[in-house]
């Protein structure tokens, strides 16, 4: 029901040899470990100061603004799910755009200029006014890399996913697992298993907008995520969110597609495997380079301390796989929302509009920015990996003085080049 349009430039529209891009790519990130390592001594990002904003927070936390925010965007969700459970399932049923294209893809972009997007519009949290927030979880946001893991093999696994049969079943699922919680639990479910939430909330660590002593500030990105105290499970989301973007252009290659097509498996226990596989080798080879920085934290509080650097490389990778999709298919879910039940309706004006192709006939332009925002996710993560341990070794001796803070990083270091070399070459490969 949707255009696989996962990034639509390939490696003929760079004007330099593919090899050369990729080669330029892991130099860079080497130069810029060497530089910082000899001239980046001290944290720099430790303290999560900037620019208080106390008229906007009182804005934010007036009730009009917040319910203003909270009906308006229930109001696009419940006529997505008009769509959802009693539209037809035809290829202009809005309802697959509004879940793969505007909640999955555009919150990426959204999270990062708006910060916590989807916790202020929230439709969960809009039906859950009325609930307390409960106790917080000790199991920090293991529940929301559970959610965003299903969710992935709906997108990536899951047979026929674009049909409003398969949808039902998982919007009941998604019921269950997030109203459920939280009636269960409390409010503070939602912000440690709501997988939309999660996903919207780990991106935001990324935004120019942080909250601190009660206050909204402007702030430094870098500095956000650098002086931010990361939550239990930090590092399983992130692994899950870069991890399934990876499948997602690993699936799409001529060999993978060979390899299934010719096999008496079906391609869901095919993908399914792969997804598994993908998870599971990010995973082993981050926190391995994570546990060598900080020993002393062990193996789990290691890979959630430096999880933040792997938010810059979710988000320049989603970016680069799919901002193609979001433009085009974005464009088409606005059109076919104005007739949600198949009947030739057009509710909001834009039935009879006509999606705009022109800004995506730039083959060279949009083929360096995949480049670009891959590599410069990697460059942030780097800094921010290096400046959150000098930090720790500023603050805890056992984990390393600061003269060990270099060579503890190499690494991660081969880690961010071989995940910025490989996401090209199977960015490009498709």
């Amino acid at each position: 029901m949707m255009l696989p349009l996962h990034g639509m430039g390939n490696r003929e529209d760079l004007p330099l040899p593919f090899w050369m891009v990729v080669l330029g790519a892991g130099v860079v990130l080497v130069v810029t470990f060497a530089v910082i390592h000899r001239a980046w001594l001290t944290p720099r990002w430790a303290e999560p100061t900037g620019r208080p904003l106390p008229r906007l927070t009182r804005l934010l936390n007036s009730g009009p603004w917040r319910w203003a925010v909270r009906l308006m965007a229930a109001g696009v969700t419940l006529v997505a799910l008009v769509a959802l459970l009693f539209g037809p399932d035809v290829v202009t049923n809005p309802a697959p755009g509004f879940i793969y294209v505007w909640l999955w893809v555009g919150l990426v972009p959204g999270s990062l200029l708006f910060g916590r997007v989807i916790r202020s519009a929230s439709l969960a949290r809009t039906l859950l006014a009325w609930r307390p927030a409960g106790a917080s979880s000790r199991w920090g946001l293991i529940p929301g890399a559970i959610g965003l893991s299903g969710f992935a093999w709906l997108e990536l696994v899951q047979p026929d996913r674009a049909t409003t049969a398969v949808l039902r079943w998982w919007f009941l699922a998604w019921l269950v697992w997030s109203l459920g919680g939280a009636l269960v639990a409390g409010t503070r479910w939602l912000a440690s298993a709501e997988p939309f939430e999660v996903y919207s909330s780990t991106i935001a660590t990324m935004s120019p907008w942080q909250r601190h002593d009660g206050l909204w500030h402007w702030v430094n990105p870098l500095r956000h995520l650098s002086s931010i105290k990361p939550p239990t499970g930090l590092a399983a989301v992130t692994v899950v969110l870069f991890a399934s973007t990876v499948f997602d252009s690993f699936s799409s290659g001529t060999w993978w597609v060979r390899l299934v097509q010719n096999s008496a498996a079906p391609r869901w226990m095919w993908a399914t495997a792969g997804l598994l596989v993908t998870i599971a080798v990010i995973a082993v080879s981050y926190h391995a380079s994570a546990r060598r920085l900080a020993p002393g934290l062990g193996t789990r509080r290691s890979g959630d301390h430096f999880a933040p650097s792997l938010v810059p490389i979710v988000a320049g990778y989603a970016i680069a796989h799919y901002y193609s999709l979001l433009i085009l298919e974005g464009q088409r879910t606005a059109i076919n929302f104005s007739d949600p039940l198949g009947t030739s309706a057009n509710w909001f004006g834009t039935a009879e509009l006509g999606v705009n192709t022109s800004i995506i006939n730039h083959p060279t332009a949009m083929a360096w920015i995949q480049v670009i925002a891959i590599l410069v996710g990697h460059l942030l993560g780097v800094l921010v990996i290096h400046d959150r341990a000098l930090a720790l070794a500023d603050s805890d001796q056992t984990v390393g003085d600061l003269s060990d803070v270099g060579r503890r990083q190499l690494p991660m270091l081969l880690t961010m080049v071989v995940f910025t070399c490989g996401g090209l070459v199977l960015l490009f490969t498709v």
